[in-house]
C-alpha cells in the first residue's frame, strides 16, 4: 500500500514528536528528581545543625523528641541519638527500619548518605558527632523518600498523559495544517492541468508560491516555455510541410487531369509519365528529408562513425559536384588541414559538405572562387565554404526549416538544407553557423574530435571554367 504525501509527512511528525516529547519529559523528571533530592539533603543538613546546636546549648539529649516533632515531618523523618553510654533514643515513626549498618556508618559532617531499606524504600542519611553534658554521642538524622517518590510518581503518570495528548494533537492536526500547506501544490497542479495550447507562452505566476515551491514553478515554466516554441515550430512546420507538398501534387493533378481530356499520343503520354516521375522523386526527396530531420531532433538516427582524413571527404565532394560548378562557371578551392582525422559518419558528412558546397555554387557569381577549408583548432576541426556574395539578412532564420532568403525564391530547393546540415553537426556533438567575411559568405561546421596531432598539408583543386 502506498501512502500519500499527508500520510508521509503526518508519520514524520508523530515520529518526531514521539521521542521529542520523551526527551523533553525525562529530561525534566531527571531536573525534578535531583531538586527534590537536593532539598531533602539541604533540609537534614539543616535540621542535624539545629538538633546540634540544641545540645551544645545544654539541651539534654532526653528533651530532643519533643523538639524533633516540631522541627521535623514525622511522617518521613527519622531521628537516632547514639550516646557511648546510655540508652540510644529512637524517633522513627516512618514504618521504615533503617538498615542494620547504618550504625557502622562514619559521623562525616555534612555528607549525606543515600540508603535503601529491607522494603526498597530509599533514605537519605546524615550522621554527624556532637556532644551531650561534655558525653559524646553520635547523632542521625534520616529521611524516608516517601513524599519524593509520591510526587515523582504524580509527574511521571502526567507526563506520560501530556505526550499521550501531545501525540494524539500531532496526528489529527497535522494532517490538517500539512493539507493546507499543499495547497499551493493543488493550485499549481490545477493551473498545469488547465493549460491550453494557446497558453503555453504565458508563464505561471510563480511569486506568490511558497520558497519551496519555486524551483518547481520555474521549472514548469521554462517546460511551458520550450513546449510553447516546439508548439510554434510544429505548427509552421506543418504549414510549410502543407505548402511543400501542396505545389507538386498541385502539378501532378492539373497535369493529370489536362491529359486525360483527351486522347494523346504514346510519345506525349511519356512524357506526362516522365515529369510525374521526376514530381515524385521531388517529393520522396523532401519526405525523406523530412523523415532524417524528425529522427535527429529525437536523437534516433544510428551514427556509423568511422576515422576519415577530412581532405578525402571534401575531395570526394568536390569531384562530385565539379560538373555543377563548370556549368555556372566556377572554381572550387580547397585548402586547410585535410590531413586531420575525424571520427564521424561518412555519408552525412558527405551529404552536409555537399548542401553546404551546393548552395554556394548556387548562389555565387559566375567566374568567382567557391572556397572550402578545414581549420584545425586545439579541441575542434572546422569545415568552412566561402562563396562571394553581401551579407545575408534574417541570419537567425537560415537554419530554420523551409525558410528560403528573397534571393533564393527562384532557385530550386526545399529550404531544408541547411536544416539538415545543422541536424548532421549536432547528431555528432558539433554545431553548425554562418558569418560573413571580406565580402565572402561563409557557412561552417565545427565538429569535436578527439584530438591528436596530425601533419597538416594543403591540397588545391582548380576547376576551370567551361
Amino acid at each position: 500500500m502506498t501512502l500519500s504525501l499527508v500520510q508521509r509527512l503526518t508519520l514524520s511528525m508523530v515520529l518526531l514528536t514521539t521521542p521529542a516529547c520523551s526527551g523533553v519529559v525525562v529530561t525534566l523528571y531527571r531536573g525534578l528528581q535531583q531538586e527534590l533530592v537536593r532539598r531533602d539533603e539541604q533540609t537534614l543538613i539543616n535540621r542535624a545543625e539545629q538538633i546540634h546546636q540544641l545540645l551544645l546549648d545544654g539541651a539534654p539529649p532526653q528533651t530532643l523528641p519533643r523538639y524533633f516533632n516540631r522541627m521535623m515531618d514525622t511522617r518521613q523523618d527519622i531521628l537516632v541519638i547514639q550516646p557511648l553510654r546510655g540508652e540510644i533514643i529512637v524517633m522513627n515513626r516512618t514504618g521504615v527500619a533503617l538498615p542494620a549498618h547504618f550504625s557502622r556508618l562514619a559521623a562525616d559532617s555534612g555528607v549525606v548518605r543515600h540508603l535503601v531499606s529491607g522494603d526498597g524504600a530509599d533514605i537519605s542519611l546524615l550522621r554527624i558527632a556532637s556532644q551531650a553534658e561534655a558525653a559524646p554521642l553520635v547523632l542521625t538524622v534520616a529521611r524516608v523518600a516517601r513524599s519524593r517518590g509520591e510526587m515523582l510518581a504524580d509527574y511521571r503518570q502526567l507526563s506520560l498523559v501530556v505526550c499521550a495528548v501531545a501525540i494524539m494533537l500531532c496526528l489529527v492536526i497535522s494532517p490538517l495544517l500539512i493539507r493546507r500547506g499543499l495547497r499551493a501544490i493543488r493550485v499549481l497542479s490545477r493551473m498545469t492541468e488547465n493549460t491550453r495550447s494557446g497558453q503555453l507562452g504565458h508563464p505561471l505566476p510563480v511569486s506568490a508560491m511558497p520558497r519551496e515551491l519555486l524551483p518547481l514553478g520555474k521549472a514548469l515554466n521554462t517546460m511551458r516555455a520550450r513546449l510553447a516554441g516546439d508548439f510554434s515550430r510544429l505548427t509552421q512546420f506543418s504549414d510549410d510541410l502543407a505548402h511543400e507538398l501542396r505545389t507538386p501534387l498541385s502539378i501532378l493533378l492539373g497535369q493529370n487531369q489536362v491529359t486525360l481530356t483527351q486522347v494523346r499520343t504514346a510519345a506525349h503520354y511519356q512524357r506526362v509519365l516522365e515529369d510525374n516521375v521526376e514530381e515524385l522523386e521531388g517529393i520522396t526527396t523532401l519526405i525523406d528529408n523530412i523523415l532524417f530531420l524528425a529522427r535527429a531532433d529525437n536523437q534516433n538516427v544510428v551514427l556509423h562513425c568511422q576515422p576519415l582524413r577530412a581532405g578525402q571527404v571534401l575531395e570526394d565532394v568536390c569531384d562530385f559536384l565539379a560538373p555543377l560548378a563548370e556549368e555556372k562557371p566556377l572554381t572550387l578551392a580547397l585548402d586547410g588541414v585535410l590531413d586531420r582525422v575525424l571520427h564521424v559518419d561518412k555519408l552525412l558528412l558527405q551529404r552536409a559538405v555537399t548542401n553546404l558546397l551546393t548552395n554556394a555554387i548556387r548562389h555565387a557569381p559566375p567566374g568567382s572562387v567557391v572556397r572550402i577549408t578545414a581549420q584545425h583548432q586545439p579541441s575542434s576541426v572546422t569545415i568552412e565554404v566561402a562563396n562571394q556574395g553581401a551579407p545575408l539578412a534574417d541570419t537567425g532564420l537560415l537554419f530554420r526549416r523551409f525558410w528560403c532568403a528573397d534571393d533564393a525564391r527562384h532557385t530550386p530547393g526545399t529550404g531544408l538544407g541547411l536544416s539538415l546540415v545543422s541536424a548532421i553537426a549536432r547528431l555528432h556533438g558539433g554545431s553548425a553557423g554562418y558569418y560573413h567575411r571580406q565580402g565572402n559568405n561563409v557557412f561552417f561546421i565545427r565538429f569535436h574530435p578527439p584530438s591528436s596531432e596530425v601533419p597538416c598539408s594543403i591540397y588545391s583543386v582548380t576547376k576551370p571554367p567551361g
